[in-house]
């Protein structure tokens, strides 16, 4: 009887290593302004697109190896949409810092008056070093995309962590640094404009 179950337990042990790891599921999400003391007043304003390069723009979570190389993960991946999650969260990130009822959310409708916002992600991933990168161009349009108000550049980096869970919160939190300067910013033009 023994020698018959022990193929058995062998196939069994054998199937058991050979199943796939879990899959794990991580989101971006809206970090706590640094400052939320805000009187800037302005038109409305709506994150209309953000874009992403086609390195980044997967399931997968990316990450950036020496030598110019890119690790895609078979495991770790994003729960939506990186671009729109991106998007939402910016949104969100932006409502805290702005009066109330300034920023418009993503599938709302947009009065005529209302002013765009155009992010271009450049890099946003974790790196070797151990540290999280975020580099984006964004646009502050009036009207129509032919219309540029404000240009931005901003080059933001904080401390990775270990894991992916960790890089995901990092990931949030350069979110949240590029909403405190979009926000100034746009309070910047806003007073202006008033002028």
């Amino acid at each position: 009887m023994t020698h018959r179950l022990t193929p058995v337990l062998a196939l069994l042990t054998l199937a058991a290593c050979a199943s796939s790891p879990t899959t794990r599921f991580f989101a971006l999400n809206p970090v706590a302004p640094a400052d939320s003391s805000h009187t800037v007043a302005g038109e409305p304003v709506k994150i209309d697109a953000v874009h992403i390069p086609p390195t980044l723009d997967r399931n997968s979570l990316v990450r950036g190896e020496s030598g110019n190389q890119l690790e895609i993960s078979s495991q770790d991946r994003w729960a939506g949409d990186l671009g729109e999650m991106t998007r939402r969260v910016l949104t969100q990130n932006l409502a805290s810092r702005l009066p109330a009822g300034m920023v418009i959310a993503p599938e709302s409708p947009a009065p005529p008056s209302a002013r765009g916002v155009v992010v271009d992600i450049l890099t946003f991933q974790p790196q070797a070093a151990g540290e999280v990168v975020l580099d984006a161009d964004w646009t502050l349009l009036r009207g129509t995309q032919s219309n540029p108000v404000l240009r931005r550049s901003v080059h933001l980096t904080t401390t990775g962590a270990a894991s992916p869970q960790g890089e995901a919160a990092a990931m949030s939190t350069l979110l949240g640094q590029l909403a405190d300067r979009m926000a100034a910013d746009i309070g910047s033009a806003s007073h202006g404009a008033q002028h």
